[in-house]
């Protein structure tokens, strides 16, 4: 007997914090919702980030720079970069593009549509968060900080600094001095540093996006634990399998992170996304070391201070999904923490999570290329907390005819 599906209005692939967003906007838009994730809301990605929302960071990863840094990043111990050479077959198409993405022309398109993305990035939180209860105990307004322990980085800074200058983002050059009475532990650490005074941080990225679900099932919005199989076109709309039956949906929109490539491969996109592994640790003797996310230039993590921890996050490690955690990771993070500040005292939490990226540091936003009534909302590397609430409105605005002509560049006919 043929299985009879679910029917939903809008399907949403993926609860973690892009997907909830998104799910959000599109309850706003009268749209009837239903989420779809294996995993509980938020758990993934969206957990463990450096919880910044970080407004400011308009410079795509693939500079022409990178051409003279990649030995350095490649080989020395003291990068924030790490490649699983074993890996380096599958890998090599994706490093390929970026590669190719390095050059002044590309750069400068991709910094022109971050900063159409992020320019908006906290007044759209501030849409959402007004709307749930107890928001201001979440989010924190104190700005975000990068500092310089050499001379040399400070210098190569200035580079970045005119560039976001150029498109009118709010920073401030703090010297030495003005570092120290701003964050007391940087006293005789820093060169000099940036503060961006519009940033915010997240206290707990976990319980905002828990926070964020109760709100849009408040609202009616269903969400049911099943792993997404496949997608069709049919009659009725998208037909969906999944390890848990089969839904029947008008609209689907894919935002399920890294996990997102197969389902755009079945709906005719061949979307070159992989995983960037991050990592953090949370150390609660030192919660009160730092009183805004501060970030050390040169090892590429934040120091974010959260509820009853100080959390350390960051740095790149490519590999595969599967590949066990990497305790060397861990020790770069703790090692340059703590040739910093001295002993932090033990970790009470270690992570390891999935960033989904992609070749030219922009997500795809839009109308799948090949399968009518489905829609993309993935990719956003190092951003996905910041552009969450972005995407959703935009998402959104996509599916009523409304999006604006620079969101083409998000496209996911860009890889063709």
């Amino acid at each position: 007997m043929r299985e009879t599906p679910q029917h939903a209005e809008v399907l949403v692939v993926g609860a973690g914090i892009v997907g909830l967003a998104c799910a959000w906007h599109l309850q706003r838009r009268g749209f009837e919702v239903t989420l779809l994730d294996p995993e509980p809301p938020g758990s993934a990605a969206s957990s463990g980030n450096a919880g910044v929302l970080a407004n400011y960071a308009i410079e795509p990863l693939a500079q022409p720079a990178i051409w003279r840094q990649a030995p350095g990043l490649l080989l020395s111990p003291h990068s924030p970069f790490h490649l699983r050479w074993q890996h380096l077959p599958g890998l090599a198409p994706w490093l390929w593009r970026f590669m190719r993405r390095a050059n002044r022309r590309s750069a400068a398109q991709a910094t022109q549509t971050l900063s159409e993305l992020l320019s908006p990035a906290v007044d759209d939180w501030r849409h959402i968060l007004d709307d749930l209860e107890e928001s201001g105990s979440l989010v924190q307004q104190r700005g975000s900080l990068c500092f310089y322990l050499s001379a040399r980085g400070w210098r190569e800074a200035q580079a970045e600094l005119a560039e976001r200058e150029r498109f009118d983002v709010n920073q401030q050059r703090l010297d030495a001095k003005a570092l120290a009475e701003l964050e007391p532990a940087l006293e005789g650490l820093a060169q000099g540093g940036i503060l961006f005074p519009e940033a915010c941080h997240v206290n707990d990225p976990l319980t905002l996006a828990r926070r964020l679900a109760e709100r849009v099932q408040g609202r009616g919005a269903a969400l049911v634990p099943a792993r997404v199989q496949g997608l069709a076109r049919n009659k009725g709309g998208v037909r969906i399998a999944t390890d848990q039956g089969a839904w029947q949906a008008e609209k689907v929109l894919i935002a399920a992170g890294t996990w997102s490539r197969p389902l755009a491969l079945a709906c005719g996109d061949r979307i070159p996304l992989i995983s960037e592994r991050g990592y953090h640790l949370e150390f609660p003797a030192a919660s009160e070391l730092v009183s805004r996310p501060c970030s050390p230039g040169e090892y590429a993590f934040y120091f974010t201070p959260m509820q009853g921890r100080l959390r350390i996050a960051g740095t790149v490690e490519l590999g595969h999904n599967d590949d066990p955690i990497n305790p060397r990771r861990l020790d770069y993070i703790r090692r340059h923490a703590e040739s910093l500040f001295g002993s932090l005292g033990e970790p009470s939490h270690t992570w390891l999570g999935l960033r989904p990226s992609l070749p030219d540091s922009l997500p795809v936003i839009g109308p799948a290329s090949a399968l009518p009534g489905v829609s993309y909302a993935f990719g956003h590397g190092h951003l996905g907390l910041t552009l969450a609430a972005t995407t959703g409105r935009l998402l959104a605005e996509s599916l009523a005819g409304e999006a604006p002509g620079w969101l083409t560049a998000c496209g996911a006919g860009r890889f063709r």
